[in-house]
């Protein structure tokens, strides 16, 4: 049975593609560059627009954090100030509402 997952999510990789979920559930995740990721927690998120989140190519990992506390206070500063997430050109970007194109802050 799959999770229904907020918009974000922090997970733990563990080896290439395998992570530990929020539930704690193992899980197999892949990336839009079919690269793993280092190990180490991440903030997953997700679009408004996707309604079944999966760990796939849909979703930007943003890490990695070597303690789930600075995963979380990552994850608050991005709620805490209202960052819209954006897709541009296959790159995720943070982008603070109304800001100009040069505001921008780029995640990898």
């Amino acid at each position: 049975m799959d999770a229904d997952y907020d918009l974000f999510e922090i997970v733990k990789i563990i080896r290439d593609f395998w992570l530990f979920d929020a539930e704690s559930y193992q899980r197999r995740y892949r990336t839009t560059q079919n690269q793993p990721l280092t190990p180490g927690y991440y903030v997953v998120a997700w679009p408004e627009t996707i309604r079944a989140r999966r760990f796939n190519e849909q979703a930007a990992f943003h890490g990695p954090f070597n303690l789930r506390q600075e995963a979380q206070a990552f994850l608050a500063t991005m709620q805490g100030h209202k960052y819209l997430l954006i897709k541009p050109h296959k790159r995720w970007a943070l982008s603070a509402p109304n800001a100009g194109p040069n505001e921008d802050l780029k995640v990898a």
